[in-house]
């Protein structure tokens, strides 16, 4: 359309709408100039009266206008992985693309989650056996004087991601110690072991954390529901399917207070209580000693738990969606307010 002829009104409503700004008979502008919304949500494609064709891709490709036609004004589009963050539920985990699967890292990835469920799968089926097999090396640990420093000490190492394996640990200390005793090592082996988790990544990991809070969203998204929700959010999380000792290091890089953490890692102790009563029930079931009522107690326990976990990864991942939007547009600024420092040195250049 050529510059001097009149241009008709377009405008688009909607997420990121686009709105022209010039249409009198005296002023025309050609490509015509655009503002856009506040709005931090997604943008959408160009109105479909404008500019085409190279033309468009060339003029798009510059920096909007905003009020006060400052170009620098504009905040930055969605990148593609915040889109699909934004256009999914809850913590919005999704499996890798086939592609991934193909590299380095998509074969490691791959060969731990299989093994972890290969493992998991063969504990199920033949928990008989690996107590069985185990048990020689328990009950010598049983017999020292200060053999209860083993698991607490197992307990501790495996309190740092990514390493796993308490429920093992709870398993045979139920089976060796019985359910009192047993108890009592997982309670010391898991305080201290989250103790240490937390300070380490308070005084030696804070830098690699915010870095990783920056990269990954989701892990950014629980960040902020720690620093928001504080002592009720640390709870709940805790009871989730989240793992303890990743829940402590998202704690700690988020700067929850020490005896905040220390609160929320105390009044969930409770869910370590179901590994070694499980454990407790198994040693009772070898001896030929489990009564009906043990066997209730087990699927009581293992019932209430497995509802708490599950609301409690419900209302996380509801609340993740909630701080998700302003997570990602906090994103946004921040390319942005980059952007702007790149350019002023380059002003400073010149």
């Amino acid at each position: 359309m050529p510059p001097s002829m009149p241009m008709p009104m377009a405008q688009r409503n909607g997420l990121g709408a686009y709105k022209q700004v010039a249409d009198s008979e005296d002023d025309h502008y050609y490509p015509p100039q655009y503002v856009v919304d506040r709005n931090p949500e997604l943008a959408v494609p160009p109105p479909p009266g404008g500019p085409q064709g190279e033309r468009w891709a060339n003029y798009s490709n510059r920096p909007l206008m905003h009020e006060g036609g400052d170009p620098r004004g504009r905040t930055p589009s969605p990148t593609p992985s915040e889109v699909d963050a934004l256009t999914s539920n809850g913590m919005g985990i999704r499996l890798p693309p086939k592609a991934f699967w193909t590299t380095p890292k998509g074969i490691v990835t791959a060969i731990v989650v299989g093994l972890v469920l290969v493992f998991t799968i063969l504990l199920l089926v033949l928990h008989n056996d690996i107590i069985k097999w185990l048990t020689p090396f328990t009950d010598w640990a049983h017999d020292q004087r200060f053999g209860w420093l083993i698991p607490v000490g197992i307990l501790i190492v495996m309190s740092f991601p990514p390493l796993f394996g308490h429920e093992i640990v709870g398993l045979m200390c139920g089976v060796t110690w019985g359910l009192g005793e047993g108890f009592g090592i997982v309670v010391l082996g898991t305080l201290l072991g989250e103790i240490a988790n937390f300070a380490t990544f308070k005084y030696c990991c804070g830098a690699r954390a915010r870095k990783y809070e920056q990269k990954t969203i989701s892990y950014a998204c629980l960040s902020k529901l720690v620093r928001e929700g504080g002592f009720k959010i640390a709870v709940i999380a805790r009871f989730s399917i989240i793992p303890p000792h990743v829940t402590t290091a998202i704690f700690s890089s988020a700067g929850m207070s020490f005896f905040t953490f220390l609160a929320a890692a105390i009044v969930t102790l409770p869910k370590q209580f179901s590994t070694v009563f499980l454990g407790f029930l198994f040693a009772q079931e070898e001896k030929g000693t489990e009564t009906k009522l043990e066997k209730i107690l087990n699927i009581a326990v293992t019932v209430v738990f497995g509802v708490v976990t599950y609301f409690a990864m419900k209302y996380i991942s509801k609340r993740t969606a909630e701080v998700k939007p302003e997570v990602i547009y906090a994103r946004r600024k921040a390319r942005q307010a980059e952007n702007l420092k790149k350019l002023s040195g380059m002003g400073d250049d010149v």
